[in-house]
């Protein structure tokens, strides 16, 4: 295997691990909205709505990584892509 596909390959798995956590990242968004709902408790609401907050800056930090990691896939590669 070339140093370029190798490179493409570890770039392809970053972008897919980052993914998985971005979905495991919205599920716990939505987990936390669900229970806000039902709950009463103001103190247990806060606690679960900065919780919830937190998520949605990950989220957002992970979309926009994702994004930039799609976007441009870095120097190199597109040096050795040109040269192929």
């Amino acid at each position: 295997m070339t140093d370029y596909f190798l490179r493409q390959r570890c770039y392809m798995e970053e972008v897919d691990i980052l993914k998985d956590l971005l979905q495991y990242r919205i599920s716990n968004q939505l987990f936390y909205n669900e229970y806000l709902v039902n709950i009463r408790n103001p103190e247990v609401r806060q606690v679960l709505t900065q919780l919830r907050d937190d998520e949605m800056s990950g989220v957002v930090e992970l979309q926009q990584r994702i994004e930039r990691l799609l976007a441009n896939p870095g120097i190199i590669a597109k040096i050795f892509k040109k040269n192929l």
